[in-house]
């Protein structure tokens, strides 16, 4: 069996490749330049030289594989785009990694008592109609013969199980730079609003559970608890040896002054509730291990 990856030397991406040479799969991941081709040798992986653009590059690996993860952006609709062009008619499985900030309100950090499950969505906000986009294109593209699934996690915890690259996700990072630049850990506003979470053992066990038995144009949440954002700063002020309360910025403060890459990593990695159920994950079979994003963090 062969499997073709991109974003391998991503968290998410570099943990299912992983996991895919476990089951004894043919890995090959989609790489930019030559700089991680040895570390993928050691795991492993065949390295394949292309970004995301490089049309002719994906399609001709997806069309030779029996299994497509893309994992690499989950706002990249032209990759999305190639793949369902590539393999349409065939029978490769994709499987797309989206992203639950689809669900974020921009709260502020205010609370809000409202928890999504596939079946009843949001409207997404205008910053997130693209990847909703995206979503249900490759949910759509199951009726014209492509057997896409799709998962959505929300924020992920755990070492990342592939290259040491990325070994965690973005927002525990997010929170450490903060605390780090303040001396002290913060939150954006009352620190109220809430997340999902999932530990990224459990994301891949999803994942492969997906990849065996989901159904052509699936879409599944991965949740097992949440968290209140102010709660998980204090922990993670505390973890890292400051002994002062987390404090409270504004979502004004953290935009103007703490030079985020992107906007909606404040928005939506800081100060939105993102409450989602993943009760159809549940009923596939899955059985997640990990449910205290806390403890661990802790430990």
């Amino acid at each position: 069996m062969k499997a073709f990856v991109t974003g391998v030397t991503g968290y998410i991406g570099g943990s299912l490749a992983v996991a895919l040479l476990k089951r004894g799969y043919e890995v090959r991941g989609l790489v930019r330049t030559n700089h991680h081709v040895k570390e993928l040798g050691r795991l492993g992986v065949i390295p394949v030289l292309g970004s995301l653009f490089d049309t002719e590059i994906v399609a001709a690996h997806a069309r030779d594989a029996d299994l497509v993860v893309n994992a690499a952006d989950a706002d990249n609709a032209y990759v999305v785009s190639t793949l369902l062009d590539a393999l349409k008619g065939t029978a490769t499985k994709v499987l797309h990694v989206s992203g639950a900030s689809v669900v974020g309100d921009r709260a502020g950090g205010a609370f809000s008592e409202h928890r999504w499950s596939e079946d009843a969505p949001p409207k997404p906000r205008l910053e997130k109609v693209g990847r909703v986009a995206i979503d249900h294109a490759l949910q759509d593209a199951a009726r014209g013969g492509v057997h896409s699934l799709v998962v959505c996690p929300t924020l992920v915890y755990g070492e990342g199980l592939g290259l040491g690259l990325r070994k965690q996700s973005i927002q525990i990072p997010l929170l450490q730079a903060l605390a780090r630049k303040h001396g002290v850990a913060v939150y954006a506003g009352l620190g109220e609003n809430r997340t999902a979470h999932v530990h990224i053992q459990d994301l891949v066990s999803l994942c492969l559970l997906m990849i065996d038995k989901a159904a052509a144009g699936t879409f599944l949440y991965a949740e097992n608890g949440e968290v209140a954002m102010k709660d998980l700063a204090q922990v993670l002020g505390y973890q890292m040896g400051f002994l002062a309360p987390a404090q409270s910025k504004s979502m004004a403060y953290l935009l103007k002054s703490c030079c985020f890459d992107d906007p909606q990593e404040a928005e939506y990695g800081l100060g939105s509730n993102i409450r989602v159920c993943a009760d159809r994950a549940r009923a596939l079979g899955w059985v997640p291990k990990h449910s205290d994003l806390l403890a661990w963090l802790s430990h």
